[in-house]
């Protein structure tokens, strides 16, 4: 799923980046591996929560809060550097509330004290999003407890060593291919907002940041704020048929705005039509 997997790099994303570029050549999806455990398969201190993921499905995601929680180490069979993603979506009462990231709980949690409690060389949290999607599906595993806040394990995957650093390099506008299990869905009727980058690909937009006070009403405006790159274009369309983002080969793609919001890549091998 998530809202995790713009973060992943190094080399296994070098090689994703060389896979997704054959699928849009190609304009034809490639078999899926994306559910092999060899996916999600490291070797570290931290928890294998992989290990005993089962498929879930989320409905009525669109305006639902969640946050995510990353924790770093570095695998001592591969000697690479990866992360574990845990979601709040469907924890802390966010079924009932459609908040699941509660701001009394999730203002407490302290990224040192839980990389000390889980033997992370590091641990990450996001700010709080909405999610975009209207329903999401993918593997979910164990719950965690971060300083009080739920989070269910949604993907391990490569990371690059910058993530390691104090200040980590923005993501701003920049393509990242990452292994990729989950499948996310826009019902028929409902609006999707567009990034069009030069290269003719076009970003839906699937998680929102409330930092720059957007409702999920007020994203027809989102492109004003925005400080798009020369050649990037905003814009919104409303379905005449459902969308389904699924990364058929097993690798999927994403950006983020300046303003930190989430957008999934669109076309052959990643949805079944462009908006």
């Amino acid at each position: 799923m998530p809202m995790w997997d713009w973060r992943f790099g190094g080399r296994p994303a070098l090689d994703g980046l060389l896979l997704g570029l054959a699928l849009l050549a190609a304009e034809a999806p490639a078999p899926a591996f994306a559910s092999d455990r060899s996916t999600c398969k490291y070797f570290s201190q931290l928890p294998d929560d992989c290990a005993a993921a089962e498929q879930r499905k989320f409905d009525n995601l669109r305006g639902y809060r969640f946050e995510e929680i990353d924790l770093y180490a570095r695998d001592v069979i591969k000697k690479v550097v990866y992360v574990s993603i845990y979601n709040t979506t469907g924890q802390n009462d966010g079924d009932d509330t459609r908040d699941s990231a509660p701001q009394d709980y999730a203002a407490h949690v302290d990224p040192k004290k839980v990389a000390k409690k889980f033997q992370a060389v590091a641990a990450w949290t996001s700010p709080p999003r909405y999610w975009a999607v209207d329903w999401l599906a993918d593997r979910v595993g164990a719950v965690r407890n971060f300083d009080g806040l739920d989070a269910a394990w949604m993907g391990n995957g490569p990371a690059p060593e910058s993530r390691l650093s104090a200040k980590p390099p923005s993501d701003a506008y920049r393509m990242e291919w990452f292994p990729r299990t989950a499948i996310e869905g826009f019902k028929k009727g409902a609006k999707v907002y567009l990034l069009d980058d030069p290269k003719s690909h076009t970003w839906v937009l699937t998680a929102y940041t409330g930092a720059h006070d957007t409702a999920v009403d007020d994203l027809d405006s989102l492109g004003d704020r925005l400080k798009l790159p020369q050649g990037w274009k905003f814009r919104s369309v409303m379905l005449d048929k459902e969308l389904i983002l699924e990364a058929k080969g097993g690798y999927a793609a994403s950006t983020q705005d300046d303003k930190g919001d989430v957008y999934h890549l669109a076309g052959p091998g990643q949805s079944n039509f462009t908006p």
